[in-house]
């Protein structure tokens, strides 16, 4: 462990869905592990703005070791839409 990286234990999840009235909701949630954290919700008109809005979101994770001393790694991923692979490009 660098000695940037030290306290700099932390989670981050983002979910991406339609609420009931078709609207697209994008929640990030993220903050030091064992902390309640923080979330940002973003409520977009389109599948085309939730998918801009989860790539450059994806992208920027991607520079975490650079920016903060941390690797990030996905512990978990659920993509029915497939957009990650869309982030990669």
């Amino acid at each position: 462990m660098t000695r940037r990286a030290v306290g700099r234990f932390r989670a981050y999840r983002l979910e991406a869905g339609m609420d009931l009235v078709g609207d697209w909701l994008i929640d990030i949630t993220y903050g030091r592990i064992g902390t309640k954290g923080r979330c940002i919700r973003y409520a977009l008109l389109n599948e085309a703005q939730a998918k801009k809005l989860v790539c450059e979101t994806l992208r920027r994770r991607a520079t975490a070791r650079k920016r903060i001393g941390v690797h990030h790694s996905f512990c978990q991923l659920i993509d029915p839409y497939q957009w990650f692979l869309l982030a990669l490009e």
